[in-house]
């Protein structure tokens, strides 16, 4: 009886937080303990297991036997990330929803602040451009909390200036339910990214907090954004696509944002064909990418206000395969130290 009274008081509303979970037994668990953990109590949280071939399903079982707030489904088909956030969706209760990625984890007060953020704005999503990492344990010197438009909001994760994911991000389930919000089940990569530009274009306005409380994993050698794969950046240049055609804002400020981004992913492409060594099976796709790199770089360049980033995108122009290894220079040599800083984990 006190649950149910819990979930009816309008000052404390469910928030229902959705887990993707696949092979990261080794950090799941702090993942879910930091969920059940919060200072915020009235939670659903949804953990998705796709399949997972380690003991990642089991140690989801494990929590749900000692809390009842944790709902466990194993997946007997692999959907990847939008199946399984997709299947999140259709059990979420709550009248707010949050997405984890299931090797990231949370600060204790996460829900709490963010539910502030999104009541206080009453927009119908928050986003939340900082991050904790485990490369960096700073906290923002201030707290501030602003409104974006659609237009804004869209451009900055267009360009992108704040995290791409659907993570470390709120949104208010009956805005996702009235506008039928679901992943792309057609994306190899990418599907957070296009479902929060939709999103983002929907919203009434969008909430902005400006407080870590969100802890993103840079040291799992198997995740899509550490792993390199050829698929990611084709998988991502098709994504924008769809991005692109289903545009419902397109002033200037937003396509500018738009092109940058696929010039960008131009150019991380070529990154993924030189770190897999792989440019004798992709010669084709590497010489695309390059023509695209450098045909573009002016315009991109010149749509910036940057002066550092536009000097940046000129000599990527110019010597494009040149900036690409070096590039993947400074991504391996973060890893290294990533992994150096945090080797007792």
């Amino acid at each position: 009886m006190a649950e149910q009274a819990l979930n009816q008081n309008s000052d404390t509303p469910k928030v229902s937080i959705l887990v993707a979970i696949y092979n990261i037994e080794k950090f799941v668990g702090k993942c879910i303990q930091s969920i059940i953990d919060q200072d915020y109590k009235n939670l659903e949280i949804i953990l998705v297991n796709d399949c997972s071939t380690d003991f990642s399903g089991k140690i989801c079982d494990e929590f749900a036997e000692k809390d009842r707030r944790v709902l466990v489904t194993h997946h007997v088909t692999n959907t990847r990330q939008s199946g399984v956030r997709n299947t999140g969706l259709a059990q979420a209760t709550g009248e707010y929803i949050v997405f984890v990625d299931g090797d990231d984890w949370l600060a204790p007060d996460f829900v709490s602040y963010m539910l502030g953020v999104i009541r206080e704005t009453k927009a119908d999503m928050v986003i939340n451009p900082v991050n904790f990492t485990t490369r960096d344990h700073k906290q923002v010197p201030k707290n501030k909390i602003e409104i974006w438009s659609p237009e804004k909001a869209t451009a900055e994760m267009l360009f992108p200036h704040i995290s791409i994911g659907c993570w470390n991000k709120i949104y208010r389930r009956d805005f996702i339910e009235k506008h039928n919000l679901r992943f792309k089940t057609d994306l190899f990569t990418a599907e957070g990214y296009r479902f929060i530009n939709e999103a983002a274009q929907r919203a009434n306005h969008i909430g902005v907090a400006h407080r870590k409380v969100y802890y993103y994993r840079l040291n799992n050698t198997d995740s899509a954004t550490t792993k390199p794969d050829v698929r990611q950046g084709t998988g991502a240049l098709y994504a924008l696509e769809g991005i692109e055609r289903d545009m419902i804002i397109k002033t200037p400020y937003v396509m500018n944002a738009l092109y940058q981004h696929i010039w960008k992913n131009y150019f991380w492409t070529m990154r993924q064909i030189i770190m897999t060594n792989s440019q004798s099976g992709n010669k084709e796709l590497m010489q695309k990418c390059i023509r695209y790199v450098r045909k573009n770089s002016v315009p991109v360049a010149s749509a910036e206000k940057s002066v550092v980033k536009k000097i940046r995108f000129y000599i990527t122009g110019i010597f494009p395969t040149l900036a690409a290894h070096f590039v993947n220079c400074r991504f391996y040599l973060g890893i290294a130290l990533d992994n150096w800083k945090n080797r007792g984990e």
